[in-house]
């Protein structure tokens, strides 16, 4: 029986030890020889066919391979590495995906986030720690601009609130430059053909030498700690308008550059997310590593040292609440920073 792409199995001589069979039948062991020859050119012939046949299904294949009634291409596709299409332009986006929501939703996120601190920064002010309601017979709009005086009269962005707040800036972006630290190198950048990104990591000798500083400028009467607790409301108004001063730069300055990666051509998505990959300064301040630890972690402790220091000052201790809050926020910020190297490994 012919079955197109399948070879037979070459047939075996079976030999018997008994002698009555050889001895009596000698015409028929001369008849069988006969057809095992011609058997063995048959199936040779049945072979060479089968090879032929086999070659031609393989060939096509190479084309399609069918599984489970489905048709799979074997063709190469292009990667798309986080949203950049291998031989496509690195400056745009080809995966079509949006996270947060897209524009409206990162859009919602911007103005969303500085109301909600500004709501929780008046019920921790001037509410005793509850939330901010309108009270009996004030209209919404009424409670709405109550909330908005509150924060012009508590929350102004003073000169002496950007004062600290752009002298701390820039004494840690100085520590990041100048202190000691080591070199790692980055992950390859597929777009750059595999190229890595070396990263200076010198937040430990920032850490330390912050706190140290803090607390002499504490003592000597210089600059109380105590004073960011003071001027928080102010603080934080500062530090929203410069987290948006900062990132309009970064954002247009890489569209002036044209160092701009995956863009999806919705400004506002754009903007939220970051127009240039590896944003840097002077070749070795990079922005993602410098924001990532510096900033949030170490201005949140400085924050607690200045509430142990109140308390301190007003009452004589510090509670066991604060005294928690203080073991923890500087154990979190001291892992941060002596694990800095370790934040490359994970972009």
């Amino acid at each position: 029986m012919e079955r197109p792409g399948f070879i037979e199995t070459p047939g075996r001589r079976v030999t018997r030890s008994s002698a009555v069979a050889s001895e009596t039948n000698t015409d028929d062991t001369f008849d069988s020889a006969v057809d095992m020859v011609r058997g063995s050119k048959s199936a040779t012939r049945r072979r060479t066919s089968g090879k032929t046949k086999t070659e031609d299904i393989l060939e096509e294949e190479a084309k399609t391979v069918a599984t489970n009634g489905h048709t799979i291409s074997t063709e190469k596709k292009p990667r798309i590495v986080d949203g950049w299409e291998e031989g496509k332009d690195p400056k745009v986006d080809y995966s079509g995906h949006f996270e947060f929501g897209g524009s409206w939703g990162v859009l919602s996120m911007m103005i969303g986030f500085p109301m909600l601190m500004y709501y929780m920064w008046i019920g921790a002010v001037y509410y005793d720690g509850k939330f901010p309601r309108a009270s009996e017979g004030q209209s919404t709009l009424a409670f709405i601009a109550h909330l908005a005086n509150l924060v012009y009269v508590g929350a102004f962005p003073s000169i002496k609130a950007w004062t600290i707040y752009w002298v701390f800036f820039l004494f840690e972006g100085a520590c990041y430059l100048l202190l000691p630290g080591i070199t790692v190198m980055g992950r390859p950048l597929p777009h750059l053909g595999g190229k890595q990104l070396p990263y200076y990591c010198s937040a430990v000798w920032s850490f330390y030498t912050s706190i140290l500083l803090a607390l002499t400028l504490h003592f000597t009467g210089i600059f109380k700690l105590y004073t960011i607790i003071d001027e928080f409301g102010s603080l934080m108004s500062v530090a929203i308008i410069s987290g948006f001063l900062v990132s309009f730069v970064a954002y247009f300055s890489a569209l002036a550059r044209g160092a701009q990666h995956r863009m999806t051509g919705y400004p506002i998505y754009d903007f939220f997310m970051g127009a240039e990959l590896n944003p840097r300064m002077f070749g070795i301040l990079d922005f993602k590593m410098f924001f990532e630890v510096r900033l949030p972690w170490y201005i949140l402790l400085f924050v607690t040292m200045g509430a142990a220091a109140r308390q301190y000052e007003v009452y004589g201790y510090v509670s066991g609440e604060v005294g928690f809050l203080l073991m923890a926020h500087f154990l979190y910020a001291n892992a941060c920073s002596k694990g800095e190297e370790c934040i490359v490994s994970t972009w």
